[in-house]
């Protein structure tokens, strides 16, 4: 079975909600294309945000995902790559 960016994604959840031009569904879809060309199942897969547009990526994709306060997200992305090594953790 082939994995596409579009299997990620919460489909009742779209269409997103950032503004024309914004570069944020861009970062988005090639994330999402790379977890897809890596084979990378759900449950393998931390998406860490912070605040602001970028936090909403958590509504719409299929991972686990953790909102953590403004300017921390890569500490708090740090704690829990140490907490769980085996998982892939990416910070939008």
């Amino acid at each position: 079975m082939s994995v596409h960016a579009q299997d990620y994604l919460r489909m009742k959840k779209m269409p997103h909600i950032w503004c024309p031009g914004c570069g944020t569904g861009i970062v988005l879809g090639a994330i999402l294309r790379a977890i897809a060309s890596a084979g990378y199942e759900r449950d393998e897969v931390m998406v860490i945000t912070g605040i602001g547009c970028s936090a909403r990526t958590n509504a719409i994709i299929d991972f686990n995902t953790f909102q953590t306060t403004h300017g921390r997200a890569l500490s708090f992305a740090t704690g829990f790559k140490l907490a769980r090594p085996e998982m892939k953790v990416i910070v939008i």
